[in-house]
């Protein structure tokens, strides 16, 4: 039997083992505040060519380190569409060995670029339709999208050394599923400049709450 967890319209673990022997990890931590949407121009009359704002500001935690990569043969292809002119989901978290479409859902050609130095990407214009070859996240670390047709437009990969991870939802609310028994290191993304570090003793069988809310 396997568990993943959903939040905020997504399953953002690989499937884990989840029985007696494992526990969960669930809580609440401080998310970026959202600020107000600036429409940028519509690109033509008509709802399909309408700016929408972006996804809502999320945190990310995960749990651990230096696990083994997950096989891209048996691992589920992630998706980063390009959406109402917004990366869509802005905040994508996978385990290292996970690979990535990026499908463009809008009626006007887009581009999918990055600079980050553990994924240099360039998948070049494609339209709606369209679907560039997958790319292996082979790396840990932070990977910043941006799109050179639709400079406003901007999304986050967070690649991690675990498959017990979360996204959070807009509230700062998480829940992790199957982690091992024992001591782990934690980590908390808050936006590219601030991740926190915390760690956790959690026992077999036990639902472990923590608030990692940052004090006002």
């Amino acid at each position: 039997m396997f568990s993943a967890f959903v939040l905020w319209g997504q399953t953002d673990t690989a499937p884990v083992p989840n029985g007696a022997g494992s526990a969960t990890l669930k809580g609440k931590v401080t998310v970026p505040a959202k600020k107000p949407f600036s429409a940028v121009k519509d690109y033509g009359s008509g709802p399909a060519f309408k700016v929408l704002p972006p996804d809502p500001p999320l945190a990310a935690v995960w749990v651990g380190s230096g696990q083994p990569a997950a096989d891209p043969a048996k691992t589920e292809v992630r998706r980063v569409e390009q959406k109402g002119f917004q990366f869509r989901p802005s905040l994508l978290v996978v385990q290292t060995g996970t690979p990535v479409i990026f499908p463009n859902e809008d009626p006007l050609y887009h581009s999918v670029f990055s600079y980050s130095p553990i994924k240099r990407l360039d998948l070049g214009r494609f339209r709606q339709g369209e679907e560039p070859p997958s790319v292996v996240m082979d790396q840990p670390g932070a990977i910043q999208l941006f799109c050179e047709v639709h400079e406003h437009m901007r999304g986050t990969i967070l690649v991690v050394e675990t498959p017990w991870f979360a996204v959070t939802d807009p509230e700062g609310n998480f829940e992790i599923a199957g982690i091992p028994p024992g001591k782990h290191p934690v980590k908390i993304w808050l936006s590219p400049k601030e991740t926190l570090e915390r760690e956790v003793e959690i026992q077999a069988g036990e639902v472990l709450e923590a608030d990692w809310r940052k004090t006002p």
